[in-house]
């Protein structure tokens, strides 16, 4: 209620202030039921977590004003380089797991991850209905891709977002499951989540 009162500032802000309070008891209300039900959240598999593992909190004002910088911090200068390093030359980087959307036996790491995002070889012997690994020198001719003038780096990290990797960058910004952050051993994958960031927001001024 605090943070709503310093965003509601003004005579229409004011005006405002009670539908927006409305929706913000609604939306923690929805939280707490989910927190108590049974089996995982409803909505996208690919976006949603087992209630059991751990509940969601709400960011401030100060965290909205802070953005991704401030919540994990800035990314190497060097993207490709970063990028490469967060997958293959941290604690979790042959840690197995497995999303809760994929099957038991497709367990994978992030080095193997990257290894698939990056070389057309690996991606292509990996990419088996459902699963569909297309190359990054594909990706780059795309028409979508073209238009909205993405790097080779921002390709290579939503090509791993799309992939099993989504599930480790989601805790990483949610701040749960603590046993998935846990495995990661402090890395937070900042050069790559925010190439992530970078490529959708390009991608949505051309999307139509």
């Amino acid at each position: 209620e605090e943070g709503l009162g310093s965003f509601c500032r003004g005579a229409l802000a004011e005006a405002v202030r009670p539908s927006l309070a409305s929706h913000q008891a609604h939306l923690r209300e929805t939280s707490r039921r989910m927190a108590l039900a049974p089996g995982a959240a409803p909505g996208n598999g690919k976006f949603a977590q087992p209630v059991a593992r751990g509940v969601a909190a709400f960011g401030g004002l100060e965290d909205f004003h802070t953005g991704l910088a401030g919540a994990i911090g800035l990314p190497n200068h060097r993207l490709m380089e970063g990028m490469e390093s967060e997958h293959c030359r941290r604690p979790d980087s042959d840690a197995p797991f497995t999303p809760g959307n994929y099957a038991a036996s497709a367990g994978t790491t992030s080095r193997a991850e990257w290894a698939i995002a990056t070389d057309e070889g690996e991606g292509g012997r990996h990419s088996v209905p459902p699963r569909r690994v297309r190359s990054v020198l594909e990706l780059m001719r795309d028409t979508e891709v073209v238009r909205a003038g993405l790097t080779r780096e921002e390709v290579v990290a939503l090509v791993l977002y799309t992939g099993p990797m989504y599930a480790v960058y989601n805790a990483v910004l949610r701040g749960f499951p603590a046993g998935v952050l846990e495995r990661l051993g402090g890395n937070t994958y900042t050069t790559t989540i925010h190439c992530i960031v970078s490529g959708i927001i390009k991608l949505s001024r051309v999307s139509r």
